[in-house]
């Protein structure tokens, strides 16, 4: 653990903790220089130290052209209540799909840990979005708090 100018920094069980209970993030790619970052839900998996990811895809996704070209990847998750109560977790991995067929405990670790998103933010019918999961292997972990 670090002390920083601005908040401490987080165990590894308190970063685990905090991935488990948050389910919500914001997960960010690159290709050819540029940034595209967008919210997630996801479900901390402690066992394989990664998180699961239900993904969805518009026709001509941005998202999913970012995936293919991403090599590293940036998950975070943070909760900021006031300028005196807050934490943070910044990850930094591989995404990849997960085969098919899905292994049922990861939908069922999904749907217990993961914050909905309502699937409207497309602007398109759900019929239209094709979701697939994905997995985020955590690499390296950093997390801070105010406390």
């Amino acid at each position: 653990m670090t002390d920083y100018e601005f908040g401490t920094g987080m165990t590894d069980a308190e970063i685990e903790s905090f991935l488990r209970e948050r389910g919500i993030g914001v997960l960010s790619l690159s290709r050819d220089g540029r940034a595209y970052a967008v919210p997630v839900s996801f479900a901390y998996d402690e066992e394989y130290h990664r998180c699961l990811l239900d993904l969805g895809f518009g026709p001509e996704s941005k998202k999913r052209t970012f995936i293919e070209t991403t090599e590293i990847a940036c998950l975070t998750a943070y909760e900021w209540n006031s300028p005196s109560e807050w934490q943070s977790v910044v990850l930094t991995g591989l995404l990849r799909p997960l085969e098919e067929p899905l292994d049922r405990s990861y939908e069922t670790l999904f749907y217990e840990h993961a914050k909905e998103i309502e699937i409207t933010v497309f602007d398109l019918p759900p019929e239209e979005i094709d979701l697939e999961w994905y997995e985020f292997v955590v690499r390296e972990q950093s997390g801070r708090s105010s406390s």
